[in-house]
């Protein structure tokens, strides 16, 4: 839900035009949608007013931090067929700004580790070569609660690892019995891919079991 209300303070700042883009209007944006957030959502109301601080110290930092144009994608999902792996991928990109002769991929997110960041490097490279014939300048991932920025320079080499990981989820997709079905959320919580359900890089299974 947080991240939730991430998007939609982000989304309606990028659409502001430049001259509108200020702190008072990400204050007032954070103060629209955080009425949906209850303090009984955390842990304690220590870590409630501690998210909400740190989320807004730091979408107040990295949004008014922005190059003053139109964004070249906001929040806009893309289908593409993957020949490699006979389905289709979906992909929604948060922000997305030109750059030069290039663009920058932005991603800001509540939470990030390492295997989540690199591994939405690895999808993101994926889709802009096969998409646009072109890999991004960079991606930035932007984590919220700590106030950190993580950026990354596409190359080849992740575009190898992107489908790499897809094949192996089509593979699995196809074979159910290698999934360990579990309503236990540790169980769940150490899958390493557990994450992904949130980044909005999402393979159509019903497509996968047509073929």
């Amino acid at each position: 839900m947080v991240q939730f209300v991430v998007n939609q303070v982000v989304s309606r700042y990028y659409k502001l035009p430049p001259k509108s883009q200020t702190t008072k209007k990400v204050l007032e944006f954070i103060d629209d949608h955080w009425i949906a957030i209850e303090v009984r959502q955390f842990e304690s109301k220590i870590h409630y007013y501690k998210a909400l601080a740190n989320i807004t110290d730091h979408l107040l930092q990295y949004l008014t931090e922005r190059i003053e144009n139109p964004p070249l994608f906001l929040y806009e999902k893309f289908n593409m067929k993957m020949d490699e792996l006979g389905t289709e991928l979906s992909l929604t990109f948060e922000v997305a700004e030109w750059s030069g002769n290039s663009f920058i991929i932005k991603k800001y997110l509540v939470d990030t580790d390492e295997e989540m960041n690199l591994l939405f490097n690895n999808m993101i490279s994926v889709f802009c070569e096969k998409a646009f014939d072109q890999l991004p300048e960079r991606i930035e991932i932007y984590s919220l609660m700590e106030g950190k920025k993580e950026t990354f320079i596409p190359t080849k080499k992740d575009v190898s690892g992107g489908l790499e990981y897809l094949n192996m989820i089509k593979n699995l997709l196809q074979e159910p019995k290698k999934y360990l079905k579990t309503d236990s959320l540790a169980v769940c919580k150490s899958c390493s891919y557990q994450k992904r359900c949130y980044e909005g890089i999402n393979i159509n299974q019903e497509r996968f079991s047509s073929q």
